[in-house]
């Protein structure tokens, strides 16, 4: 609670601090092509998260030597995101930067998937050689996830909020108390950063971004304690647990990388439609949006951390996944044309109108 409370009060400090000096060394987020939020907004949340949350953790040294690996990936992670938030960084040179981070992970901190679980109900999938391989494809896809999901104000902090609550109470459940102490301290940051960033009453619009800094380093430190927490022996959450946890972010990004090569389109296309922009066109607003898959992401993270606290076989988590990931996809079909009506609807009065 202490650290939490720290690392809370740290980043709101940071926020305020940071989101005067980002204009001065252009650290901005102007409005252009998809990006339609008005005004420069700075791109300091990310920055504001990191620092409360490592001088929250530098108060109690062993934790901070324990988990040095953790904080010299996220030091890269945050160089390359915060490089790229300044003058926009080619997609090799960013992946770079995320393959240095994920090595650290996997050989400093031997850090790395040996197994995925009774996925199948055949048997546990053991690795194998492919063990790094898939743990670093695991790593650079959530941190490019989240980096691809943050398109609404508050959405991705928010996502990474419960996504880290959810691994901090399975690692209560386990018994890995710093485990869980460095989590809740990382959702004691993000709300202070969410206080700027989430609309809510009086505030209409995010004053602060994550950038893509922020993004990032939330994206690598969860994939940091999901990698931890599903390895280990008899004592450890269900990989597809942590699927699950991870629902919302993983599902966007595949659904939609899925879609682009089927269109013939490169799968690191950008374009506006993600989930929430779907939302958003077929009208609901940006606040609602966001509600609602914070709403279905908090149910997501339920359903994988009950499902192996009770013991649910593995086999039925996974075809859950895979059944809910195939009604995502007909459901944003069935919305994308909805939205398209509308949109044309809208035009057709514009042009009687006119």
């Amino acid at each position: 609670m202490t650290y939490a409370i720290f690392a809370f009060a740290a980043t709101l400090c940071l926020v305020l601090f940071l989101r005067g000096q980002a204009h001065r060394v252009g650290l901005v987020d102007k409005p252009a092509g998809r990006k339609m939020h008005s005004g420069e907004i700075p791109l300091v949340g990310g920055l504001a998260i990191g620092g409360g949350f490592f001088l929250a953790l530098l108060i109690q040294q062993s934790i901070a030597v324990n988990y040095l690996p953790l904080a010299m990936g996220c030091l890269v992670i945050f160089l390359t995101g915060l490089i790229d938030d300044l003058q926009e960084l080619s997609a090799s040179t960013k992946a770079l930067g995320q393959v240095i981070a994920a090595v650290l992970m996997i050989s400093w901190a031997n850090n790395y998937l040996l197994d995925l679980g009774d996925l199948f109900g055949a048997g546990t999938v053991v690795l194998g050689m492919l063990a790094i391989p898939v743990t670093l494809i695991g790593v650079l896809g959530l941190i490019n996830a989240m980096n691809m999901i943050d398109g609404a104000d508050g959405l991705a902090g928010g996502v990474g909020a419960i996504a880290a609550a959810w691994l901090g109470v399975a690692a209560l459940v386990l018994g890995v108390t710093d485990n869980a102490t460095v989590l809740f301290t990382l959702v004691a940051a993000i709300a202070g950063f969410l206080i700027f960033n989430l609309r809510y009453g009086f505030r209409k619009k995010a004053s602060v971004f994550l950038g893509d800094a922020g993004s990032m380093f939330l994206g690598f430190i969860l994939v940091w304690f999901t990698v931890d927490l599903t390895q280990g022996g008899s004592n450890h959450l269900y990989a597809i647990s942590a699927l699950w946890i991870l629902a919302l972010p993983i599902m966007d990004t595949v659904y939609l990388m899925v879609f682009r090569v089927l269109a013939g389109q490169s799968p690191f296309l950008a374009d506006r439609n993600h989930i929430h922009h779907v939302l958003a066109d077929i009208g609901f607003s940006t606040a609602k949006s966001v509600a609602i898959l914070l709403g279905i992401s908090a149910v997501f993270g339920a359903i994988g951390f009950f499902g192996w606290f009770f013991k649910v076989p593995e086999s039925l988590l996974t075809f859950g996944f895979l059944a809910l990931f195939a009604v995502q996809c007909v459901l944003r079909l069935r919305w994308k044309r909805v939205a398209a009506h509308n949109k044309a609807a809208v035009q057709q009065e514009e042009q009687v109108a006119a």
